[in-house]
């Protein structure tokens, strides 16, 4: 929900262009599921450092955490917590751009 919620908030702003109905779409056939924020998600941003600004970030993190996920990002922030992560290249790059 949090990276939903992060397309749509940039998007209000222009600041990106996606077709939400394709990424909702997309949730549902590629087997990905929406992740509830909770208590413990919250608890573990709590205890992250501020190596950089971005909320939306921070909290795909504590979920990555909490969850003991893979976070999905050319962020170079990401490298800068305990936070296991793998670029988009190699998740797939074609498969994200085709949601924009």
């Amino acid at each position: 929900m949090a990276s939903l919620w992060e397309i749509v908030v940039k998007q209000r702003v222009g600041k990106h262009e996606f077709d939400i109905s394709r990424i909702e779409a997309a949730i549902g056939r590629d087997g990905f599921i929406r992740l509830p924020i909770t208590q413990g998600h919250l608890a573990a941003l709590a205890l992250l450092p501020s190596h950089h600004r971005d909320a939306f970030d921070h909290l795909l993190m504590a979920q990555a955490i909490v969850e003991d996920a893979v976070l999905i990002s050319d962020d170079s922030n990401f490298g800068k917590y305990p936070v296991k992560h793998q670029s988009c290249k190699d998740a797939g790059d074609s498969y994200i751009e085709s949601l924009s």
